[in-house]
């Protein structure tokens, strides 16, 4: 047995073998004192300590001996070296990951600086993991005439996880040599389950031999989750011969029979419904973020992404959905379906969809495009929706209305959508087509016109509470956050205005909301295609809780909260809110949108339509005329609309002192178109206000007199 040192034994071993800070006399009197206390400390101490190695196994020893305070003289002594990133990595290889997070859990007092030094190490054992230079000289050992390095290099590999894994493939797809491929394939072989969903990228989208190869792969290693490609590969009439050669031996190693096309159709198209249902196959939870992989077979390229998992989802049933273009003479459904995924996850991505994708969307007639359509609607899948939308404006197909019969098509349903750009991409395909003749559902193209036309301006609020004062204090708190906030005593005045509003973002309603009670009001609300998607806020008494909490567990865009007290508990269901409408649209697009639905009026109103409603909401133009943006194009409106009602505004702004010289001119033709299109129709009261107006213009510029002077000319002519 070793004898524990002595004090002066311990001060000469640590002169000679370790750093100057032992030889202060302190440090050298507790490890003396350590090593009398613990044998098992004392032979640690007595081990050469050169090394940083060494110098850590000493440390993680006597942390583990309970011998914390001798451990921290020694970390001292580490600590105080540079070490480069290279020694480091080699100490995490050495010692393991979990083995050197020991140091994190230690007192930072003693020692000092141990987190950003393991931090440091794991980063550069990370590094050296990536290291492009390193994992090209471990695939090149693969084809090693020794055994033995050729076996290492699979374990390197296959310990280097993704970096490894992304190498190896795509070393796959540029090798030529069969043993250089075989060896590749036996090494990715050892790499599941991290290499799986780099498989599936492959064979999505991967080409020639480096498909026939990660085929023969997924049928060695037994990945189920290949099959909906080795089927579609298998009935392919423009698959490789030597990739269904491979997709068939693929098959028969995970037992399966070879398909027909109506049995690969049947796992495709169940493979979706899986997709859809969200159910997971994979025996790996979903994380909430996490990679999405995709390969460029053109350069043999594998990238991630980090996506959400309602993304990841979205992409994997795109993926399948588009095997289905594969198969022999695909039906009208199969393209609809996945066009519609393959346009929706473009949008995700923030990419335009492949021109193969595109040739194929213009292939299908209006009556198929319309049918892909309802399909998008259905599922909710509003970039699609709009992309098909889209192509049916730029045909310009009364087909595409008229088609239907007497049920309103997909695409005139589209214009009472509550979804507000899906709305505006369906108005403004309608407005190119142009129909001359009135179809089912024609009543949607004056609602979205006026709609659109009125949706400028400050995003309003509605605020519902049985108590008046309640309803008027959140009101007053929203119009401080930005909103023009109207305030409604019952639940019935809430539902009017909410349903009359075109600018509403919010809608916040009192539990204790009366007249209906809140179950009636959210399902008037929900009944409505303009509030149907609107995010409302349940401000909950404390009793009331939890009841607006189970309604709004069948609610996806409602939430149930407790009553806001202060500025910043209203700002924080402000957020919420703004989050579930997934973001506001920008004032100066709603300002757009606005200015082009006035446009459209006017052009309908000189040009002819088949909407006996269009005139119905002409009032609507009182507010849009003072707003200088919208001016001249509600101007060229009014003067077509021909009514008392557009004639008295006309005057009034001609009369307006508060407007602009240019608009007051504006508004004067404009009257005068309208008077020669319909007369006049002002009474006798108000042309006699006019002449008033003229007579108390002495003192104003002789602009206004000019103008107001022009008035009365067109008012005296016969």
């Amino acid at each position: 047995m070793n004898k524990p040192i002595t004090c002066a034994a311990a001060l000469l071993f640590a002169q000679c073998c370790g750093p100057p800070l032992l030889a202060q006399p302190a440090a050298a009197d507790m490890l003396a004192a350590t090593s009398r206390r613990s044998a098992a400390a004392g032979a640690i101490l007595e081990l050469p300590r050169e090394a940083p190695a060494e110098q850590l196994r000493a440390i993680l020893t006597l942390i583990d001996l309970g011998e914390a305070d001798a451990a921290a003289v020694l970390w001292k002594t580490l600590a105080e070296q540079n070490l480069d990133a290279d020694t480091q990595a080699a100490l995490v290889g050495q010692f393991g990951t979990a083995r050197f997070l020991t140091l994190n859990g230690q007192d930072v007092d003693q020692f000092g600086g141990a987190r950003a030094f393991v931090e440091s190490c794991l980063q550069a054992a990370a590094n050296r993991v990536r290291d492009p230079a390193r994992l090209s000289r471990l695939i090149r050992q693969l084809n090693d005439p020794s055994d033995t390095v050729r076996r290492a290099a699979r374990v390197d590999l296959a310990a280097s996880s993704t970096a490894g894994a992304t190498a190896c493939l795509e070393s796959l797809a540029r090798a030529t040599e069969k043993s250089v491929r075989a060896n590749l394939l036996l090494t990715l072989a050892d790499m599941r389950p991290e290499v799986d969903p780099m498989l599936l990228a492959v064979l999505a989208d991967g080409r020639g031999q480096v498909r026939r190869d990660v085929a023969e792969l997924a049928g060695h290693v037994q990945l189920f989750e290949a099959v909906p490609w080795l089927a579609a590969i298998v009935v392919s009439p423009e698959s490789n011969p030597a990739v269904v050669s491979a997709a068939q031996g693929a098959l028969t190693k995970l037992a399966l029979s070879l398909p027909t096309a109506a049995e690969a159709r049947s796992v495709i198209r169940n493979e979706i419904i899986r997709l859809e249902a969200g159910v997971v196959a994979s025996p790996r939870p979903p994380a909430a973020i996490d990679s999405w992989w995709s390969f460029d077979g053109a350069t043999g390229k594998l990238t991630a992404r980090e996506l959400s998992a309602d993304t990841r989802q979205l992409l994997a049933t795109n993926r399948i959905a588009r095997l289905l273009l594969q198969l022999p003479n695909p039906v009208a459904e199969d393209r609809q379906l996945a066009l519609i995924y393959t346009y929706q996850a473009a949008h995700e991505l923030g990419q335009p969809p492949s021109g193969e994708v595109q040739r194929r969307l213009h292939e299908l007639s209006s009556a198929e495009v319309n049918t892909a359509l309802a399909g998008a609607l259905a599922k909710n899948s509003m970039a699609a929706a709009r992309a098909l939308i889209s192509l049916l404006g730029s045909r310009a197909d009364p087909m595409a209305l008229s088609g239907g019969g007497a049920h309103a098509t997909p695409l005139a349903r589209a214009l009472v959508h509550a979804d507000r750009q899906l709305r505006f991409s369906a108005l403004q395909a309608v407005m190119q087509i142009a129909p001359a003749q009135t179809f089912a559902g024609a009543s949607g193209v004056p609602k979205a016109l006026w709609y659109f036309a009125t949706g400028a301006g400050q995003p309003q609020a509605v605020v519902g509470a049985g108590v008046a004062s309640t309803a008027d204090d959140w009101a007053a708190q929203l119009r401080g956050h930005g909103y023009d906030a109207s305030p409604a005593a019952t639940g019935r005045q809430a539902i009017t205005a909410a349903i009359a509003s075109t600018r509403l973002k919010l809608l916040l309603l009192d539990s204790d909301v009366g007249q209906p009670r809140l179950r009636e009001v959210v399902f008037q609300l929900r009944s409505s295609p303009r509030t149907a998607r609107m995010p409302v806020a349940v401000l909950c008494s404390t009793e009331n809780l939890s009841r607006a909490r189970r309604i709004a567990k069948y609610d996806a865009w409602l939430i149930a909260v407790p009553r806001p007290h202060s500025s910043e508990a209203m700002q924080s269901v402000v957020d919420q809110l703004t989050e579930m409408a997934g973001g506001d649209d920008p004032p100066a697009q709603r300002l757009a949108q606005a200015k082009q639905a006035l446009w459209w009026i006017a052009e309908l109103l000189e040009t002819g339509h088949p909407y006996d409603e269009l005139l119905r909401d002409s009032h609507l133009l009182a507010q849009t005329v003072y707003v200088p943006e919208l001016t001249e194009a509600a101007l060229r409106a009014l003067a077509r609309v021909g009514t008392a009602g557009s004639q008295k505004l006309l005057v009034d702004l001609v009369s307006a002192s508060g407007q602009s010289i240019e608009a007051r001119r504006l508004a004067a033709l404009a009257l005068a178109s309208s008077v020669k299109q319909a007369g006049k129709l002002l009474t006798s009261h108000e042309i006699r206000l006019q002449y008033d107006r003229y007579n108390a213009s002495e003192a104003a510029s002789g602009e206004t007199q000019a103008v107001l002077g022009q008035v009365l000319d067109i008012l005296e002519q016969k």
